[in-house]
């Protein structure tokens, strides 16, 4: 039973503090002092006593000390730009919460034993009231005006009257004090202006005008009479607000007033807009209807704030206007090199990396016209991945059979391979396979000069080489992918030098020198509507090969492909390729034997070599979405 008093009593006095705000600030104060002495009741650590000494210390970390020393629960909302200054000794916790609310214009919200700080939200004071009177069937008008906005008296006299006024930015907080009772409305206003230093004029459509008597060089008689409004037939705006045009000959000043009245649009004049036009358009927009009418005319327009403003060229630092246009698919780098120069003369034009936009200054109209072609080029950029297959493979047969003797110049190594007989033997190796012989019976094969030698082949040799290399390229249409893989070595250079002239020392030094030997691919796509793909591709493929001597720089042979193709969407095509096929075969040994097919291998020695060599580099453009 007591919790649940306890629970009604918070939620009343929560409430009383939520509608504070429209009661007497005392009232207030009062019932947040009998909330915290409750609160102080209920919870002992908000009874307890703090020693506070502070200068412009901000609230939130105040509050956060005081709740870590004492063990309450503090939450402070939207006050961080407020500093407290407070000197205290032995200051109970709620005598501390009450002063700062007090002070600083707080308000405490309390849900158990938190207590929830927070700045006091007051209504905003209700706006005043016009005082002004208007009799429907005489006509009278009464005013009794005291430091009232011009813009607001007029809005209420339209309201009672149905008058249209219209005030010029610089007066529509102009004040307006006086009092007139029961005047003719016409006389009523004129009175009420000239008392505040106004002048009002009224035109032959019941429209009043203000004007400051300051303003001498204002013409407040305008030589632009309009003319019959134009039928539906010949200017109509459907729900979506295009336009349907069908005037043979109009004046241009009728055609933008009665499609700005039709569509509730703001418009002001700043110069006099004159001439005839024929306009024959069906279902376009506002804006783009005017950039049409008023090509190649002296008029222009810009909008600024709602307001759509017309006036001559001759008007131009006051017609000039910026435009942000943001690129939807595109990239807006180098975007402005990509605009005609026709469009862009007395244009200035600044890409907007951050915002991936181009800012455009000057002549409405011409912006206008940049707007569109940025619109035309605004698409999406296809992206084409492109798979790429170098094969470079190699197959070689080798057949060499036979004996192959004589006398040498220097001594020779026995050295081969039984795997396949590849054997070269020196004298002294025959003379020990003579000598096994000799004893053998009356056989004595005696011996060999040191300088002979003798060479046995029966070799058969098959194998395949297959390189194959798979790179992956992406790139932007019309944008070049380049990849570049590859390696260095070095080679030493070596250099003499000689100093002095009487004796000559020599000094050598050495310089490492690098080779590349690289793998170089360009390609340019180009996608077309249908999909195809244009190629435009560029391959180098340099290889290092064998060095001639230790020291000497190696070799390399360099492959080159350059082609412009046409392919489909994930067609794999054959770029080129270029086979090479070698066949060696020979005979040789003693006339005639060396013909026979069994004596030859014996008197003579045979070669049957085969090889094939093929580079082949194929291509596949993928385009993805």
């Amino acid at each position: 039973m007591k919790n649940t008093l306890t629970s009604l009593l918070i939620i009343l006095l929560s409430v009383s503090i939520a509608f504070a705000q429209e009661v007497p600030e005392s009232h207030r104060l009062s019932e947040l002092q009998i909330e915290l002495e409750y609160l102080s009741d209920v919870y002992t650590a908000y009874g307890s006593e703090v020693d506070i000494s502070v200068g412009k210390q901000p609230l939130q970390e105040l509050l956060r000390n005081v709740a870590k020393v004492t063990g309450v629960n503090l939450n402070v909302r939207g006050a961080d730009s407020i500093e407290a200054t407070c000197n205290f000794s032995r200051v109970k916790v709620t005598d501390l919460l009450y002063f700062l609310c007090k002070e600083y214009d707080l308000d405490l919200d309390i849900v158990g034993n938190i207590v929830a700080i927070s700045p006091v939200v007051r209504l905003p004071d209700p706006p005043k009231e016009i005082n002004v009177s208007y009799a429907i069937a005489t006509g009278r008008l009464s005013l009794d005006l005291s430091d009232d906005p011009l813009a607001d008296v007029t809005k209420k006299l339209t309201d009672l009257t149905g008058a249209n006024f219209l005030i010029p930015q610089t007066l529509s907080q102009h004040r307006l004090s006086g009092y007139v009772k029961d005047m003719q409305f016409g006389e009523a206003i004129r009175s009420i202006a000239t008392m505040n230093g106004l002048e009002a004029i009224n035109d032959a459509d019941n429209i009043w005008a203000f004007y400051s008597t300051e303003q001498s060089t204002i013409n407040l008689t305008s030589s632009y009479k309009r003319h019959t409004p134009f039928s539906p037939a010949e200017l109509s705006i459907d729900s979506l607000g295009l336009i349907t045009a069908q005037i043979g000959r109009g004046d241009v000043q009728d055609i933008i007033t009665d499609l700005c009245e039709q569509q509730r649009l703001n418009y002001f004049f700043a110069t006099p807009v004159s001439g005839q036009t024929s306009v024959w358009v069906r279902e376009v927009d506002f804006e783009t209807l005017l950039d049409v009418m008023l090509l190649g005319t002296e008029i222009s327009y810009y909008r600024e704030n709602g307001i759509y403003i017309f006036g001559t060229r001759s008007t131009e630092k006051k017609l000039t206007t910026v435009e942000v246009v943001k690129m939807k698919y595109r990239s807006v780098n180098k975007l402005s090199e990509i605009i005609p120069k026709s469009l862009s003369d007395g244009i200035q034009i600044q890409e907007f990396h951050d915002l991936n936009s181009v800012v455009l200054g000057g002549e409405r109209a011409q912006i206008s016209r940049i707007e569109t072609f940025l619109r035309s080029v605004d698409k999406r950029v296809p992206l084409v991945t492109i798979e790429i297959i170098i094969v470079d493979a190699t197959k070689q047969r080798i057949m060499q059979i036979g004996i192959d003797a004589g006398f040498g110049k220097d001594d020779v190594q026995s050295s081969g391979s039984l795997a396949g007989v590849d054997l070269m033997l020196n004298a002294t190796t025959v003379s020990k396979l003579i000598n096994s012989f000799n004893g053998f019976g009356s056989i004595n094969l005696g011996q060999v000069s040191p300088s002979f030698y003798l060479g046995l082949q029966f070799l058969e040799d098959n194998g395949i080489i297959e390189m194959q290399s798979t790179p992956k390229l992406s790139t932007l249409n019309g944008h070049e992918a380049t990849l570049k893989s590859g390696e260095t070595r070095y080679y030493k250079e070596t250099a003499n030098n000689f100093y002095g002239s009487q004796i000559p020392v020599s000094t050598e030094s050495f310089l490492w020198k690098p080779i590349d030997a690289n793998l170089e691919i360009k390609i340019t796509p180009f996608v077309s509507e249908d999909e195809h793909i244009t190629l435009d591709i560029s391959i180098d493929q340099t290889e290092f090969t064998a060095r001639e001597e230790s020291e000497a720089p190696p070799g390399t042979a360099t492959r080159s492909f350059k082609s412009l193709i046409r392919v489909q969407n994930e067609e794999m095509v054959l770029l080129g390729g270029m086979d090479q096929n070698t066949r060696e075969k020979s005979n040789r040994g003693l006339p005639w034997m060396a013909r026979v097919p069994v004596l030859r291998s014996i008197f003579g020695k045979s070669k049957d070599n085969k090889s094939e060599h093929r580079l082949n580099v194929f291509i596949k453009p993928i385009l993805v979405e």
